[in-house]
């Protein structure tokens, strides 16, 4: 099949996903074209074979200096130029704004079929807001097929979208040969900065690491989680929060650590694309967030056997079941996850435990061996 990705570039999850789908999908001898305003995050360093990028023009306009480029018609533009020179069989729209509307109205000069992938805040948040819901029902109600990550993604597309057909639900994806435990792999502290190294120098063995990743948008509670390291080092000193990621509320956070007096104990890594490495050097993964769809990272830490906490946000429990697979606080309160984390690390036996868990419910019902095929086989229906 030839098949087009139009997507959001950057690290997120539903650019992160949607990459990772086609190059899986270009290692099963398909066509990826990914149509997007730039190059996704992950094909910097390496570009499989089978894989293209075609970028949508952008360009400055008087009229539009404003009010910004229309990048929708560019999109819609440009899928209709790779539809016909690329022949493609099909697209698939990740992320419903703009790119369902995108792929519609090129479905409507070309006749290329398309698939929508609703991600999280395309339906439950951007997706429902008056400026944009009208666009995104429609769009979404009339494509070739739709799927969402999560049976929670699907329930608020039915019930609060207000989306009357046929939702297929296929979870995020991890590949479980590349994100697996490693071992010899340690953090190091030199003048305050935390760095990676192989090897035997370490932080002290008696301490405790903590990872968390995000774009630290507000929904991810950042600042919170801050608060509730606090609460940890209280109990447990030698215990340190190491943060990979960036975004709007990094301020914020920065400054919290200042005023608890958490600088020797939380470490700021900015955007990191070693993630399996650092994953690896981990005691805990914690995941704070009020909404999520379902999460690559904690995909991506319970693969290399990292034990995680979490909060019981949106398809979050239906990755990670309380008490089996992971660590899922009742609610959202800094007391109740600081006391899970506190608990966790405390107990080496049952934190082993609950790595080996997660390890085997990625590979059982989340891996690409177990997903991609089922896009595959989705993917036929539709162009037949």
């Amino acid at each position: 099949m030839r098949i087009g990705v139009n997507l959001f570039p950057s690290v997120g999850g539903s650019g992160n996903l949607a990459t990772r789908l086609g190059e899986h999908l270009a290692d099963r001898g398909h066509i990826i074209h990914f149509i997007s305003y730039q190059k996704p995050f992950s094909l910097m360093w390496q570009q499989p074979k089978g894989v293209y990028v075609d970028l949508v023009d952008n360009f400055d306009y008087p009229l539009f200096k404003d009010i910004g480029s229309p990048y929708g018609v560019a999109l819609s533009s440009k899928i209709v130029r790779v539809s016909r020179s690329a022949n493609l069989d099909v697209v698939h729209s990740h992320y419903a704004i703009p790119h369902a509307m995108a792929a519609f109205v090129a479905r409507e000069i070309t006749g290329v079929p398309y698939v929508v992938t609703l991600h999280g805040s395309d339906v439950h948040t951007l997706g429902i807001d008056p400026a944009y819901r009208p666009i995104v029902k429609h769009t979404v109600q009339h494509a070739d097929a739709v799927t969402t990550v999560a049976e929670f993604l699907r329930q608020k597309a039915l019930n609060e979208l207000g989306i009357e057909r046929e939702i297929e639900v296929i979870p995020n994806f991890i590949d479980v040969q590349t994100f697996r435990r490693a071992e010899g792999l340690r953090l190091v502290v030199e003048s305050g900065c935390v760095a990676l190294r192989s090897g035997t120098e370490t932080i002290d063995p008696e301490e405790r690491v903590i990872l968390h990743a995000s774009n630290f948008r507000p929904v991810k509670r950042v600042v919170d989680l801050i608060d509730a390291m606090r609460l940890v080092v209280d109990e447990l000193p030698r215990t340190r929060l190491v943060i990979a990621g960036d975004g709007p509320t990094r301020i914020q956070v920065e400054r919290r650590i200042e005023e608890l007096g958490l600088c020797d104990n939380v470490h700021l890594l900015g955007i990191k694309s070693n993630m399996r490495e650092l994953m690896c050097t981990a005691d805990l993964f914690v995941l704070n967030s009020t909404v999520e769809g379902m999460p690559l990272v904690l995909l991506e830490a319970m693969a290399c056997s990292v034990p995680v906490v979490t909060t019981p946000a949106g398809g979050v429990p239906e990755l990670v079941r309380p008490g089996v697979d992971g660590v899922v606080t009742e609610g959202f309160e800094t007391e109740e996850l600081a006391s899970a984390i506190i608990e966790t690390l405390e107990d080496d036996v049952r934190r082993q435990s609950l790595g080996r868990a997660g390890r085997r419910r990625v590979e059982e019902s989340f891996s690409a061996s177990a997903v991609v095929p089922r896009y595959e086989r989705l993917f036929e229906e539709v162009i037949e």
